[in-house]
């Protein structure tokens, strides 16, 4: 037995410490199916052994009313949570065949060879027909405009899905595709293959430059043969259309296991795949930390008030073969979750499981093209969570579930079709326990009704169709989402977190903070766009002296108390976090980082660049390469690490996302150019972006995020001499001509 069976006592503790009360479940022999549509949904009965009923009083310091609401409505789900289930005890290798059903696309190079070996007269007689087909409608042409494809066999519980090549656009409505199964010489109706363009990484990442269009996979289960059909509505087919029927393999061995993550221990070290997801630590020059905290503490300081905590079956527990995804992960923000169906059959065992997250990850890898599989979390009809994408369970991994939102959002998948099917308690249950503890830890209420997720504002759990025009969750799963917010709210009845503030005085856009030369008190400037452009509303006293700074940086949500806070270093190179209070006022004892941060070349708040939902800071000492010192919250800092080899620069700036991998970038100047760098989350930077900015006539630069919503960062700059504020806006092209927003800054020095 590994050690996840500690998970599983762990989790029968927590258990009692939520008061639930358990009964004993009656053995049946084998599995109930989903009920159909029209039925109220009758629970999925397996064989069990009996829990002991066991009342205890409510943890300390939580509501004794809320904890016992919580414990009564996510009781199914709590249930669950004390069951072994069967799982491989090895990585389990799955199998895509792939079927051709249309010609490859030729290249500019492959269509000239063709030509040059062509007799001139075959030329001629080729492009008098190419004329007529043109002058022909889609019926007429000579491309296929549907195929049948031949039957294929079926290997295990098996899996398909139909790609095509990427050069042509396909519209949602615009293809017809259809799947059929054949057991025992009997052949089922045709059913639909589901296809949606809003299903993939955003298309600026680097993982949608190898992405392939597609349905999404469905498994067909255990049958003998396959058969897909493909109609276009108007045109001919894609080129290189084609067929993967996956097998998911079959593991060698199984053992009855607990789930093997489980949320209330991430403080300790982790093992296995979340071990390697931690950033590297090694010795490097740099502040004092009081204490010795680590990273996890860090993100355990924020769960401890949640409840509950999930336990989630891990990747190794559904047969992962790491070799099969592509890379490291990318890490952005969380600001809100999303809820999917993954559309495949609703009557499965428990023990398909494992074997069908292992046919959606083979597809998206190999057929999709996908970085690893698409959601960070997936839940089966039983109320069991698995952990999805790689790079861990509590880290704001980037996905590839909802088109244009996965840098700001992650998505828990539901196994089956809930299109047809009632989703089952259990299944709800686990989403609002998932989504309270997966958003608390990023800092976001679960009844926020608005939360910006890229280029839109959201709720904190939203169904996939309300970011595009798809049917995913299913219309069933979709109107329990309201149930959903709501459960996951209540289970954040006790937590002591906040919606972030977007800055340092409540309001919606950035402001900057800068110390007055005439007194040296911190005085906050907002930012206020205008009609016509952007301006700075009225300077807000905080009554903070900065007489012994030598720097000021604005942080964001150092502490995750729900408001932006700023960082100060003294000349003597003691740096500490000012928390703000939303209002313009900075109380409360300052968190201390050290006091070894004097002699730094370059020093700059980064935004999160580990991916653990805290800010950091990213500095060189003298001497050194550039560093990463990832923060902790409360705790201070982590230990520092090596992002970058030693860089010549005056000045480092975090402006979060430039080129679209989902890790913050920054901007360094040196001399009268200021150039962008790429960030790539906990590994560090990886060199220079084909981005930069004549800086020539400006004193300050200061990235202060995204001024007009656009969903891309900004610049404020001041004209040396002239006190003159602007505003270069992020586009397409680059950064725009500045936008003069104010006069008279020559009263101020220091700036962050």
């Amino acid at each position: 037995m590994r050690p996840s069976r500690r998970a599983y006592i762990a989790v029968c503790q927590r258990l009692l410490a939520l008061g639930v009360v358990v009964v004993a479940l009656v053995p049946a022999a084998g599995v109930v199916s989903l009920d159909v549509v029209g039925v109220a949904p009758t629970k999925p009965v397996v064989p069990r052994q009996p829990v002991e009923s066991t009342v205890q009083a409510p943890a300390q310091g939580r509501s004794p009313g809320a904890v016992e609401g919580v414990d009564e409505q996510l009781r199914d789900y709590a249930v669950e949570t004390t069951h072994e289930s069967e799982v491989p005890t090895a990585p389990v290798d799955p199998v895509v065949r792939e079927v051709s059903l249309t010609p490859k696309a030729q290249t500019a190079a492959e269509q000239t060879d063709q030509a040059e070996q062509t007799d001139p007269a075959d030329q001629t007689d080729q492009a008098e027909q190419t004329d007529q087909a043109d002058q022909a409608g889609p019926a007429e042409r000579s491309g296929q405009t549907e195929v049948l494809s031949d039957p294929q066999t079926v290997t295990g519980l098996g899996a398909v899905g139909v790609t095509w090549d990427g050069s042509t656009e396909v519209a949602d409505d615009a293809i017809a595709i259809q799947v059929r199964t054949e057991t025992d010489g009997a052949w089922s109706e045709w059913s639909d293959l589901t296809y949606h363009e809003e299903h993939g990484p955003d298309p600026d990442s680097a993982e949608a430059a190898q992405a392939r269009p597609g349905t999404d996979g469905t498994v067909v289960g255990d049958v003998d043969q396959v058969q897909v059909k493909v109609e276009m509505a108007d045109g001919e087919l894609p080129a290189d259309l084609t067929l993967a029927v996956v097998d998911p393999g079959t593991a060698t061995a199984t053992e009855e296991e607990a789930p093997e993550i489980d949320t209330a221990d991430l403080a300790t070290p982790p093992t296995g795949a979340q071990a390697e997801a931690e950033p590297p630590v090694v010795e490097a020059p740099g502040p004092d930390v009081a204490g010795e905290p680590v990273a996890d503490e860090a993100i355990a300081l924020q769960a401890t008030t949640v409840t509950p905590k999930p336990v989630i079956y891990s990747r190794a527990q559904w047969g992962a073969d790491e070799s099969k995804r592509d890379g490291k992960p990318s890490y952005f923000e969380v600001h809100g979750g999303f809820v999917h169906h993954t559309v495949n059959a609703n009557d499965y065992k428990r023990e398909d499981v494992p074997a069908i997250i292992r046919s959606i990850y083979a597809y998206h890898t190999q057929s999709r093209g996908w970085s690893d599989i698409g959601y960070n979390f997936l839940v089966d009809r039983f109320g069991r969570i698995w952990e999805g994408r790689y790079g861990g369970v509590d880290r704001a991994v980037v996905g590839a579930h909802t088109l244009n939102y996965n840098s700001y959002s992650f998505a828990m998948s539901a196994i089956g079709n809930f299109e047809l099917v009632q989703p089952p308690t259990e299944m709800i249950q686990a989403y609002a326990a998932l989504m309270a503890w997966k958003l608390s830890l990023h800092g976001v209420s679960a009844a926020s009704t608005i939360q910006r997720i890229g280029s839109k504002n959201f709720q904190a759990i939203n169904g996939h169709r309300d970011a595009a025009s798809t049917a995913c969750p299913g219309r069933y799963l979709y109107a329990q989402i309201p149930e959903i917010r709501r459960l996951a709210a209540l289970a954040q009845a006790d937590w002591s977190g906040r919606d972030p503030q977007p800055n340092l005085v409540g309001s919606p856009a950035p402001d900057l903070v800068a110390r007055r030369i005439s007194d040296s008190q911190a005085v906050i400037l907002p930012i206020e766009p205008t009609a016509t452009g952007v301006s700075l509303g009225t300077p807000v006293e905080t009554g903070l002296s900065l007489k012994r700074a030598d720097l000021v940086l604005s942080v964001g949500d150092w502490d995750r108390d729900g408001f932006n806070d700023i960082a100060t270093r003294s000349k003597k190179g003691a740096v500490r976090i000012r928390r703000g209070d939303g209002a313009g006022g900075f109380g409360g004892p300052p968190i201390r980082l050290g006091t070894s941060f004097k002699g730094f070349s370059m020093l700059a708040a980064v935004g999160d660049m580990t991916g653990d939902g805290y800010p950091d800071l990213m500095g060189q000492p003298a001497g050194s390469g550039v560093h990463i010192y990832a923060g902790g919250g409360t705790a201070g800092l982590a230990a520092a690490y090596k992002a970058y080899g030693k860089m010549t620069g005056s000045q480092l700036v975090g402006v979060g996302r430039l080129d679209g991998d989902g890790a913050p970038d920054v901007m360094v100047r040196n001399g009268n150019v200021l150039t962008a760098w790429a960030g790539n989350g906990p590994g560090g930077l990886t060199g220079a972006l084909p981005i930069s900015v004549d800086v020539t006539r400006y004193d300050w630069v200061v990235g202060v995020g995204d001024v007009g919503l656009t969903g891309s960062p900004d610049l404020v700059v001041r004209k040396a001499g002239k006190g003159r504020l602007s505003l270069l806006q992020w586009g397409p092209t680059g950064f725009a001509a500045p936008v003069k927003m104010a006069g008279g800054m020559k009263a101020y020095d220091l700036v962050g």
